[in-house]
């Protein structure tokens, strides 16, 4: 039998149906019915009946794990049978995967069933595209369960399901279809933190700790968001540097850095406001870093657009760039991460970075630089620190607007207002301003565009 086995797909949940016991399969029937004592002594009696396979494609694995076997009789069907730890039934569910969906999932059986390959156990998909992570955000799975299995595998905490979720979305789909989409709405601050939300919260540090350093236990070569993210239509090739192994973790510049929830971004701030304006180990604030990312889509995390049973399959997102693209910047309806950060301090606009190709630049160098649409943050961080204007971009000798204008996909409403906030910039001497090479470039671009000109009537006239 191959160790990787997919039987019939018909959707099947799994249950507690009598069907799953097959008649010659003394073991299966003692697994379901929670005889663990005569579990044990069958398993070393007639250790063959381990790889019986019921009508859902469950093995006696299975059938244990989803009956929240002791770790005892977990370890003893994993020795009899080790190959059942890959195998899935109708769910495409591995015995891993069933035991995450629990929110009282055994630490201790997560480890046991890790010991059959962790890499291929903690990558595995189920019907709904979800890792064993996945399942753990999805059901509540206590904090340590998922502690465990990040450990195991970090690289899994970027994986994404079929709806496009990493596990930190999925996390919080839970969280507000449990307490309600405007749970954050609330939030004042620590005292807040009990409960379901405070659980939530303690869950959501652990996963962008293993996010932002790419391990739990500090700094690993991947940089602060996926490679796959880096060339994205919004990150104009930009990645972060490596970590520095002293690299110290902070929930506000790491929420600046990966996919996370709007909300939640603004949570962190009132959790952690000084850390706004804290430069980090690279010279680099929550401002900074955010206005370096890609823009990630915008999703509804809400009670409305996902369920926790009675979805439907199939509706998927299949899409493999996850950044924003121009269909989703119609009006998502939500702060950008920048507008977040700049509204929580507005000095934060006012700090350069301090090393590396970051040296000197401001967010509004960054922005520019990586693409951001007027509305996602630029026409914020420009109201916080109108000056940046006139600051020329160290690292390319530009004006803001010569920097958007220069760019590989110009957007014409930032160059444009860009512009027509101080004019007299395109008119500088190349003593007091960019090289006459920018200068022509721009000249060909937009210095014929009057300042009184609509933004609709000026993209008839700017290339």
């Amino acid at each position: 039998m191959d160790a990787y086995v997919e039987y019939s797909s018909e959707g099947e949940q799994w249950g507690d149906d009598d069907d799953d016991v097959e008649p010659d399969s003394i073991l299966l029937g003692l697994v379901q019915t929670y005889e663990w004592n005569g579990t044990l002594e069958r398993i070393a009696s007639h250790p063959d009946e381990c790889k019986a396979v019921g009508v859902q494609g469950r093995t006696p694995l299975h059938v244990a794990c989803d009956h929240d076997a002791p770790a005892e009789v977990v370890a003893a069907l994993v020795q009899a049978f080790p190959e059942a730890s890959l195998m899935v039934g109708t769910s495409s569910m591995n015995p891993l995967h069933i035991t995450c969906s629990s929110h009282h999932a055994s630490v201790e059986v997560v480890q046991v069933l890790l010991q059959g390959g962790v890499d291929t156990q903690t990558s595995m998909r189920d019907i709904d595209g979800d890792t064993p992570l996945h399942a753990a955000c999805r059901c509540g799975a206590p904090m340590e369960t998922l502690r465990v299995l990040l450990e195991a595998n970090p690289a899994v905490v970027h994986e994404r399901d079929y709806e496009g979720l990493t596990p930190l979305l999925r996390l919080w789909v839970r969280c507000f279809v449990m307490l309600g989409d405007d749970v954050l709405d609330r939030f004042q601050g620590p005292s807040d933190l009990t409960g379901e939300l405070g659980e939530t919260w303690q869950k959501t540090e652990l996963l962008l700790r293993c996010s932002h350093l790419g391990s739990l236990r500090g700094p690993t070569s991947p940089p602060s968001f996926p490679l796959s993210c880096q060339n994205g239509t919004v990150n104009s090739g930009l990645p972060f540097e490596d970590l520095p192994p002293n690299y110290t973790f902070r929930p506000v510049h790491a929420v600046a850095a990966v996919d996370c929830p709007r909300p939640v971004i603004k949570m962190a701030t009132i959790l952690y406001p000084k850390q706004l304006v804290e430069l980090d180990e690279m010279g680099m604030t929550p401002l900074l870093i955010a206005s370096k990312a890609p823009i990630y889509k915008v999703r509804d995390l809400s009670d409305e657009g996902f369920m926790l049973e009675d979805r439907v399959y199939g509706d998927s997102d299949t899409d493999s760039d996850h950044d924003m693209d121009d269909a989703d910047r119609v009006d998502s309806g939500q702060p950008s991460v920048l507008d977040i950060l700049v509204t929580a301090d507005p000095s934060a606009a006012r700090i350069e970075g301090r090393f590396g190709s970051c040296r000197g630049r401001l967010p509004l160098h960054l922005a520019v630089a990586t693409g951001k649409p007027w509305n996602e943050g630029i026409k914020s961080i420009l109201a916080a620190y109108p000056e940046a204007i006139s600051r020329i971009d160290p690292l390319t000798g530009l004006y803001p607007f010569q920097q958007a204008a220069a760019s590989d996909r110009p957007e014409c409403s930032v160059i444009f207002e860009l512009l027509k906030k101080d004019p007299s910039l395109a008119i500088l001497s190349p003593s007091n301003g960019p090289s006459r090479h920018s200068l022509a470039f721009l000249d060909d671009k937009v210095t014929d565009v009057p300042m009184t000109m609509t933004y609709q009537e000026s993209q008839q006239r700017v290339i």
